[in-house]
């Protein structure tokens, strides 16, 4: 296993943009407020990778900043809108 703040042998291109992203200062005050606000919001931080399963509410990242939106609205949203296939 590599040491903190190496990467494996075998690392992809991808995996190593990713990780060098994620320790930009900017992208770390990013995280920062967002958990704030989740924390402000009364949102308990998420176990392992369970999802959401008492399908409680969510925070919502929008244009208008963070706030708190029902499970199904947020999941129910055209998320993708920017990102479908091209005829």
């Amino acid at each position: 296993m590599p040491k903190k703040g190496q990467y494996k042998e075998n690392a992809s291109k991808e995996t190593i943009r990713q990780r060098k992203k994620n320790q930009k200062q900017r992208h770390k005050d990013n995280r920062v407020a967002a958990n704030r606000a989740r924390r402000k919001a009364g949102l308990k931080p998420k176990r392992g990778n369970a999802g959401n399963p008492a399908r409680r509410a969510e925070m919502n990242h929008g244009k208008k900043g963070i706030k708190l939106m029902s499970h199904k609205k947020n999941r129910s949203r055209d998320n993708n809108k920017n990102h479908k296939r091209k005829k």
